[in-house]
């Protein structure tokens, strides 16, 4: 059975299968934490994803980025990871979305149980924060460069926002262009963020 392994594990089980199947997710960003972050969660068995990112492949992507070779180069992420995903789990749902994620597009977009933030855009997440409070949705917070990372989870009316912790920067902030970064950060939280993950959607 493809999913014995994890049914066995006590803080899953069988009905946890289940809201993993019945769950809905939307993954913005399909990048070093996205790519990674989506394959985990196809091969758990979360029944419907939607992958949203406006950027193509590049050769620098394959450092950290998982779900790609060098075939997909100049191709569209979302497509591309959609393609690998339904070879991985063909029992399950996968939507791609080509494109950047806006205030006139969220609501035709993200219809899920919860939203996964791999993005590196901190006007997409206050974004996500908003829409995520307005339809009382959870979403999860996620960020890298060089060798750190966080995590945060986000549910409304139980949980600090978003914008409770962080304001609109003031000025350029690094990214993994000026910074740099390691793979094995990605993948670490990445992992991290889909436990997370899992936990609000087997509750």
């Amino acid at each position: 059975m493809r999913y014995s392994k994890q049914i066995i594990f006590e803080k899953i089980g069988t009905e946890g299968q289940k809201c993993l199947k019945n769950s809905k997710v939307t993954i913005v960003g399909i990048g070093a934490i996205g790519t990674r972050t989506a394959e985990l969660m196809a091969r758990a068995g979360v029944g419907d994803i939607t992958l949203i990112d406006r950027d193509i492949v590049e050769l620098s992507n394959l450092q950290r980025q998982t779900l790609f070779t060098e075939e997909d180069i100049n191709k569209s992420k979302s497509f591309v990871a959609k393609e690998h995903l339904d070879k991985i789990n063909s029992q399950i749902k996968i939507k791609a979305v080509f494109k950047e994620l806006s205030h006139k597009n969220i609501a035709n977009e993200i219809k899920s149980d919860l939203i996964i933030d791999c993005t590196d855009s901190m006007e997409t997440r206050f974004l996500i924060n908003e829409f995520s409070i307005e339809k009382n949705i959870p979403w999860i917070f996620s960020s890298i460069i060089g060798s750190t990372g966080m995590v945060f989870n986000i549910v409304p009316k139980k949980t600090p926002c978003f914008n409770c912790i962080f304001q609109e920067p003031e000025e350029m902030l690094g990214t993994c262009d000026t910074e740099g970064i390691l793979n094995t950060t990605s993948s670490l939280i990445s992992s991290i963020q889909t436990t997370e993950a899992f936990k609000i959607l087997t509750k």
